[in-house]
């Protein structure tokens, strides 16, 4: 496909700080690509080279075919408009006017806006529900009203490309979602590029179709937004444990951060299969992973939170079809993955009838002498929708010596004894 912006070999320092170090990236025309990382990372300055406002050291950057030292001022803003972080301006003017200086590149010298243009200017500042403040002072409007008529500016220049850096950072989350939905409109239906800096991975998720993650001046991948956003990628830019599900509602990826990461360098020569459901396992399995310890799962239905969790991990798993019974197959293949390990644990997942095999592999894991354990916070909680089998066949179970332990925490002491 045509490449809307290619990055090659781009270096920038500020004195003998190297804030851009050698990265190169290609961004596909029609794209909605977010650059994220962490404070720091170089986010900002690389929307910068990429907008022409600063020049690199070394490396090229290419813009539709051209390469950017190439464009004059006035070509380059028919092909790309620029939202900056900051959208404080020095100078009186009217609401009305700085959207309408949107069109000062399709205008020739010593001519007046068209019909056309003000229609344009107008339909800019409705979709950005900024109409109302046309005859307001710039300087006289809050800086999320100030940041919605930059943005109204810039589609109204009609551009091929938008470059924005943190657009949402001072609007509330209705406004939020307001200007997104508007970018994403505007590259689904009028092939608009989108390149924007964002802060709010959740946000990032829900709207980009690529992500560029970034670290300390250094690109650490790109490629399309479920690739990127897994626990063990974004964990080499952000240094934090965290739990990334799959939203109901929307159907995308959140990142929920839990904690800074203590790193444990060396990973344990102890092995725990979990059995799971529901998103039961969440919390454990992403505490184990990070911790060091060899996780597989199962048997698990395919689509389940903790399946997709596992997935995201690239752990090994007994998988089943969703709402389907445990085949002979995917217990055959639990067994064997719950074998290869030094410890089971069940998870607080309620047991019904499709997923009642599981105990044949706590049963099974007790007969050789193995810990098996089983998460318990409230005894109370109805797990059991098989009508009493369930709970008599884990009364048997912990007769044969199943462990109850109570909460997570708990689990990782008796875990850490363990050699």
């Amino acid at each position: 496909m045509a490449k809307s912006l290619i990055a090659n070999n781009l270096t920038f320092k500020y004195d003998e700080s190297t804030i851009i170090d050698n990265i190169s990236f290609e961004i596909e025309k029609k794209s909605f690509v977010t650059i994220i990382g962490p404070n720091g990372s170089g986010k900002s300055t690389l929307l910068k080279l990429l907008a022409a406002n600063l020049e690199p050291e070394k490396g090229t950057i290419i813009l539709n075919d051209n390469e950017l030292n190439d464009y004059s001022t006035k070509s380059l803003a028919k092909e790309m408009a620029v939202v900056p972080q900051e959208t404080n301006i020095s100078y009186d003017f009217t609401v009305y006017d700085i959207v309408l200086m949107g069109r000062n590149p399709h205008i020739k010298r010593f001519k007046k806006e068209s019909p056309q243009d003000l229609s344009i200017v107008k339909e800019a500042m409705e979709a950005t529900n900024t109409w109302y403040l046309r005859d307001r002072n710039i300087n006289e409007i809050s800086g999320g009203e100030r940041q919605r008529v930059i943005i109204a500016k810039a589609i109204a220049q009609e551009p091929k490309v938008i470059l924005l850096d943190e657009p949402t950072s001072s609007l509330d989350i209705h406004h939020q979602i307001e200007v997104l939905d508007l970018l994403k409109t505007l590259n689904k239906e009028k092939g608009v590029t989108i390149v924007a800096v964002l802060h709010d991975m959740n946000l990032a998720a829900r709207y980009s179709g690529e992500i560029i993650l970034m670290h300390k001046g250094n690109l650490i991948t790109m490629g399309k937004t479920e690739a990127v956003m897994t626990v063990e990628i974004l964990q080499q830019a952000y240094e934090m444990e965290m739990v990334i599900e799959r939203n109901s509602y929307t159907g995308c990826l959140q990142i929920h951060p839990i904690s800074l990461i203590k790193r444990q360098k060396e990973l344990k020569n102890v092995g725990v299969h979990i059995i799971c459901g529901g998103g039961t396992g969440k919390g454990l399995i992403q505490t184990l992973v990070d911790r060091g310890y060899r996780v597989t799962l199962g048997v698990v239905n395919k689509g389940d939170s903790d399946w997709e969790l596992g997935c995201m991990y690239n752990l090994e798993m007994a998988e089943e079809m969703p709402f389907s019974e445990i085949s002979d197959n995917s217990l055959q293949v639990a067994h064997k993955l719950a074998n290869s390990t030094d410890v089971v644990i069940m998870t607080e997942v309620p047991i019904g009838w499709g997923n009642y095999k599981n105990l044949d592999i706590l049963e099974a894991q007790l007969n050789q002498g193995k810990r098996v354990y089983q998460l318990c916070s409230n005894e109370n909680i109805k797990f059991d929708y098989t009508g009493g089998k369930g709970l008599n066949k884990i009364q048997l179970l912990r007769e044969k010596g199943l462990i109850v332990v109570e909460g997570k925490d708990k689990m990782l002491e008796l875990l850490e004894e363990i050699k």
